[in-house]
């Protein structure tokens, strides 16, 4: 072989082993991302991840696939992003009730809340609401109390999943109020509401987004938020403290995180699309207009709340005395 071919070939073969590698990584996004999320179509969480997933879509020209996995009070979904890949391509919608809640309430979970997931960034939160059919002859918290002590059996109430900061927060009202109570785990906010409308339930604690509409038709009648200041969206229902227990505020909030081990440049992609979104007037429009107010923070930040969560809730649920096999 000719000499000057041979040294061609030979830097070819040299060059090789760089291009291919360049040649297939490619930038973030690359093909469509995957939104988990624990509760079925309609729900709060549901709605939240619509609405974003809507407004970030300039950064994600590939797009999203919101991903229902229902069941276990979120942990299914939980559990397949802890053990997705740490590429990006596969991210949470999470709350309290993942984060803090399901490890004391559930005798066995696949996923450890503090070390098997990256923090992107804290996105809402809303007021759960007490609220029952018009069946039921209380307008007040302290009118629901004395009904339910008259009673034979303890009163069934509907939240959107077991374990939800829903649930518990029944649980903890009944428990101060003096009332006994029994929980009916739902597939999500929708699927409860759908109850309660029906009649098969007659009392419930759930997300506010999916009650609007029939509260202010009065299919529904709202007793109490949990939050510590009321609802822009329901300002005639008064808080829980309003309602005759000062002490007891409770919000939901919702994030999103990624699996353990993200990269660094992948948390800064998705915070920086999810910070402009929420930005935008007609996100916050569509938020507030579902009960839902804007909570930013990002990845750093959200981290640390996140663990003030799990001591705070955790708490909270070892003195509810609530196990879930």
């Amino acid at each position: 072989m000719p000499v000057a071919r041979r040294q061609a070939l030979l830097g070819a073969l040299a060059l090789a082993p760089l291009a291919r590698p360049a040649h297939a990584q490619s930038a973030y996004p690359s093909r469509p991302v995957r939104i988990l999320v624990g509760s079925a179509p309609g729900g709060a969480t549901d709605i939240t991840a619509r609405i974003l997933t809507e407004a970030m879509g300039a950064a994600f020209p590939r797009g999203f696939a919101v991903e229902n996995r229902t069941g276990a009070g979120g942990n299914i979904a939980a559990e397949t992003c802890a053990r997705a890949p740490a590429d990006g391509y596969t991210l949470l919608i999470n709350d309290a009730a993942m984060m803090a809640i399901n490890p004391v309430l559930f005798r066995q979970i696949a996923f450890d809340p503090a070390n098997d997931f990256t923090a992107i960034a804290l996105l809402a939160e809303f007021p759960f609401v007490f609220v029952v059919h018009p069946s039921v002859p209380a307008r007040t918290l302290t009118e629901l109390a004395a009904w339910a002590k008259t009673q034979p059996d303890p009163v069934l109430f509907a939240s959107p999943n077991v374990g939800s900061q829903h649930h518990l927060g029944m649980e903890i009202l009944a428990q101060r109020m003096g009332f006994r109570v029994t929980h009916v785990g739902f597939r999500g906010g929708g699927p409860a509401t759908a109850a309660l409308l029906g009649g098969q339930m007659s009392v419930g604690s759930i997300g506010l987004p999916p009650l609007i509409p029939h509260l202010r038709e009065g299919r529904l009648r709202a007793l109490a938020v949990s939050t510590a200041t009321r609802s822009p969206t329901a300002p005639d229902v008064p808080t829980i403290a309003e309602a005759g227990l000062p002490d007891l505020a409770l919000a939901v909030w919702y994030g999103l995180v990624g699996p353990r081990g993200l990269p660094t440049e992948v948390v800064r992609h998705v915070g920086e699309a999810v910070a402009e979104a929420l930005k935008r007037p007609d996100v916050v429009q569509k938020l507030g207009a579902q009960g839902l107010s804007v909570r930013h923070m990002a990845a750093g930040p959200f981290d640390a709340f996140m663990a003030q969560e799990r001591a705070q809730w955790g708490n909270a649920a070892r003195a509810a005395n609530v196990r879930i096999e």
